[in-house]
């Protein structure tokens, strides 16, 4: 039987547009009669509106972006890559568009000190006696990996209405809302805040606006057609792909700095963390001159010329100058009446460090759309606070994580601490083997009698024998400064 809905035609799990163009959909629920907002259309965005389709939710989003404006590279995790293959087509192209690099340490300077060598994860012992782990990594292109999940939102009819700026949350009675920067309002019965750092959506969840602060750091970065680099035959010498075709990463630390520089088949990649102490906002769009980096670089001891060359091929419409801003973990994502909820930065700010930005905001994505579904329309309130009992510690172990490996990244390197300046825990079981969707299911009504009725829950989505004490970031950086081990109770693996 064949169901008209909006401007599809739904068959099974096939699916045509009216312009003729098909595509493979995962199944999906029964209508809920929930209407779901979502602000943002950012990676967490934009799988939240494709999870919340699944879930039999009705989808709208809007975006204060006038178009589509993204650069730089980001890992996503296994647990993310889970949620990706749910949907037939995007689980195709995920693997198309995916790198999977080898790795090696270097000092400042360039000079090797390990590797190449592929990142693997922790292993587990499953139930059946075997051992598993994620057998690669996922490393992608922002803007590839944005444009499969927005394709995939057109193939089910959800349009990204872009050049909508939110001005003001709101929440009355059975409803939720936006106000745009035109005085237009829009509701539903969940808003979806996923509209990055600077979200006005903490006027409503937490009372008042929370300014994230700066790190002390921002990064240039840049992704571009490798061509134009390996056009310098410097450069193309000592920026080599594995006999295979694997690519490879570096990362070069020391003195204080930290730098990457990557080369795959297609794309030449590099970014530099540098102190920082302006005040200004967070902003993935900011462009900068190569000129402003080789003043920097300038300033570096044994700084090679091959590295300088890489960025003066660098296109001034490819180079980004990231302010890297965080924020106090925030223990509330949602409203006093449950109808707008936090996810993503604008629940909780990573540092490149964490290597889990991206993958959190997808499985915070996952999480609030099956927690609608397990909820019922009559119940749409408790969905966000349940999904937020579910989420809050597993993301501030993470944010922690990515404190205590942002000093390793500047020590200077040798042969004998190279495996100091590695990342810790960002391979662990606790961390890979989880399943957002799965974990809601499991406990959501747990969860509900814990808020309801007091009854005692504890998560398991954590380090195991980790007990969560609340912390600050200055907490953590008197530790370093009075050169004490930032404690990690339980196993972090």
């Amino acid at each position: 039987m064949t169901v008209p809905h909006n401007n599809l035609r739904f068959t099974s799990n096939h699916l045509t547009n009216i312009n003729g163009s098909q595509g493979i959909v995962p199944e999906k629920s029964a209508p809920s009669g929930i209407s779901v907002l979502v602000i943002g259309a950012g990676v967490a965005g934009l799988m939240a509106s494709l999870e919340c389709w699944r879930k039999g939710h009705e989808v709208r989003v809007i975006e204060k972006s006038a178009t589509r404006i993204l650069s730089g590279n980001f890992t996503i995790g296994p647990t993310a890559i889970r949620a990706v293959q749910q949907w037939p087509d995007m689980a195709e192209e995920n693997e198309r568009i995916a790198d999977s690099p080898w790795i090696s340490w270097h000092k400042i300077n360039g000079e090797r000190i390990s590797g190449p060598e592929p990142l693997r994860f922790n292993p587990t012992v499953n139930s059946s006696g075997q051992v598993e782990a994620p057998h690669r990594v996922y490393r992608h292109s922002r803007p590839a990996f944005h444009k499969m999940l927005s394709d995939q939102a057109e193939r089910i009819g959800i349009i990204v209405e872009y050049g909508k700026r939110v001005t003001g949350y709101y929440e009355v009675d059975d409803k939720a809302g936006v106000t745009l920067e035109n005085g237009e309002r829009i509701e539903s019965d969940m808003v979806i805040a996923a509209d990055g750092i600077g979200s006005k959506s903490s006027t409503v969840t937490m009372g008042r606006e929370l300014r994230a602060r700066s790190s002390g750091w921002a990064m240039y970065r840049a992704a571009f057609p490798v061509e134009l680099a390996m056009v310098d035959p410097l450069v193309r010498e000592r920026f080599q792909l594995l006999e295979d075709g694997t690519s490879v990463m570096e990362l070069w630390m020391g003195n204080g700095q930290h730098v990457v520089f990557g080369r795959s088949e297609e794309t030449m990649t590099w970014a530099m963390t540098y102190a920082d102490d302006r005040d200004e906002t967070e902003s993935w769009s900011k462009l900068t001159d190569p000129k402003t980096v080789l003043k920097m670089t300038a300033t570096i001891p044994g700084w090679p010329e091959v590295a300088d060359r890489v960025i003066k091929r660098t296109p001034l419409d490819r180079l980004h100058d990231f302010k890297l801003m965080w924020r106090e973990p925030q223990p509330c994502w949602a409203s006093p009446n449950g109808r707008v909820v936090q996810i993503g930065d604008a629940a909780h700010t990573f540092l490149p460090s964490s290597g889990s930005g991206a993958t959190q905001g997808i499985e915070d994505a996952v999480s609030i759309a099956a927690c609608l579904g397990l909820a019922g329309k009559d119940n749409v309130p408790w969905a966000s606070k349940v999904h937020n009992k579910l989420r809050f510690e597993r993301v501030v172990c993470l944010q922690k994580l990515g404190i205590v490996n942002q000093e390793s990244r500047y020590r200077s390197v040798n042969s004998k601490n190279v495996s100091q300046s590695k990342s810790k825990g960002l391979l662990a079981t606790w961390i890979w083997r989880h399943d957002p969707e799965r974990y809601a299911v499991e406990n959501y009504e747990k969860v509900l009698a814990h808020l309801v009725e007091g009854v005692p829950f504890a998560n398991t989505n954590i380090p195991p024998g980790h007990v969560y004490k609340p912390w600050t970031i200055d907490d953590l950086l008197g530790a370093k400064e009075r050169g004490e081990e930032i404690e990690l109770d339980g196993n972090w693996d």
